[in-house]
């Protein structure tokens, strides 16, 4: 069932260039949409030269393209060492968005992070009719999943951990009618 903290995974038949073999970050999930970031799709820029502060916290430094909606727009989620922090938004097992309008220095009372720009996101009940027309599989988000490094390979662990048919699908070739 899908929820905030779930994990969405792009169906292999999804050949949208945006969201292909994408795993995404559920933030939110109501009745007036749903919101997430892109776990594995990173960009060629630093996190470093973009949000220095925010550079040695994350790992990869490495900004993520989180989605189609509002690109250039930073989103951080971040694991912070108070979990009752008040600047964090969508809190899910002790992670969320770190609200980067506060006036404190938020860097020093964060664990880790990982930057993004844009986020995914989705209209009223558009999210379930793409789920019913097969174009993501839903999964569990193990916390290790948000700031795993090798995020090339993301996608198909994460699917495989999904029994038979996420074994099925992991090894699916992206490309079947070149086979």
């Amino acid at each position: 069932m899908l929820s905030p903290g779930s994990l969405l995974l792009a169906a292999p038949g999804m050949h949208d260039a945006t969201f292909e073999r994408t795993v995404v970050f559920v933030l939110e999930h109501d009745d007036a949409g749903s919101m997430g970031l892109v776990l594995n799709r990173p960009s060629d820029m630093l996190v470093s030269d973009a949000l220095p502060d925010f550079g040695p916290l994350a790992h990869p430094d490495r900004l993520f393209l989180g989605g189609p909606v509002e690109q250039g727009t930073a989103l951080v989620l971040a694991e912070p060492l108070d979990p009752a922090a008040p600047d964090m938004h969508f809190m899910h097992q002790g992670i969320g968005l770190l609200d980067l309008a506060t006036e404190r220095n938020p860097v020093q009372h964060l664990e880790r992070a990982r930057v993004f720009s844009g986020y995914a996101g989705w209209g009223p009940r558009q999210l379930e009719t793409e789920l019913r027309n097969g174009a993501w599989v839903v999964a569990h988000c193990d916390p290790s999943d948000l700031w795993v490094g090798d995020y090339q390979t993301q996608w198909a662990r994460i699917m495989a951990r999904q029994g038979d048919f996420g074994e099925f699908l992991e090894a699916y070739p992206s490309q079947p009618w070149l086979n």
